[in-house]
């Protein structure tokens, strides 16, 4: 069995012991001393952790470079602004839904499929239909979705959400 020096009495005490039997200090084996090199020991492995996994290479620290796109170039406008209009369509269709839905396009795929650009009005409508609604006889039916988003502010102007699937 490992033997300590009581911090406060200096006797020796068991290492495992909770309280010094001689004079009934609790924790007889660890000091003040002992935490303080913990906390240097952790404070190095934190900023270890911190410069490794940084990268320190400052090309990842430029920011990312925002891509123009003319307002009649309806893919650009489309890849542009769909982090917006799912963010802001998503919700409002799966409320139309009276019992349960189902989105069907998979975890990494997209639910808008079509969109019809129109930069005079400054909106761009994003068409989709992989979306299932759970019906009173809980049966799934298609359901086809549409979304007019405003493109200068990025917010939704109109949806609807009716029985179907697009034409292929």
């Amino acid at each position: 069995m490992a033997m300590l020096k009581c911090k406060e009495c200096k006797k020796e005490v068991s290492a495992k012991a909770k309280v010094c039997p001689h004079c009934g200090v609790k924790d007889p084996g660890f000091s003040a001393k002992d935490a303080f090199k913990g906390f240097i020991f952790l404070a190095v492995l934190v900023g270890a952790g911190y410069w490794y996994f940084s990268g320190g290479d400052d090309a990842a620290k430029e920011l990312p470079k925002v891509k123009v796109c003319a307002s009649n170039d309806g893919q650009c406008v489309f890849d542009a602004h769909l982090v917006d209009a799912i963010m802001e369509c998503k919700d409002p269709i799966q409320s139309r839904s009276k019992y349960d839905y189902e989105w069907t396009n998979g975890a990494f795929g997209n639910i808008f499929s079509r969109y019809i650009n129109e930069p005079e009005k400054n909106q761009i409508t994003y068409l989709g239909d992989t979306l299932k609604f759970t019906n009173g006889f809980n049966a799934k039916v298609n359901m086809t979705y549409s979304c007019i988003l405003d493109t200068k502010s990025n917010k939704l102007v109109d949806y609807v959400v009716t029985e179907g699937r697009l034409p292929k």
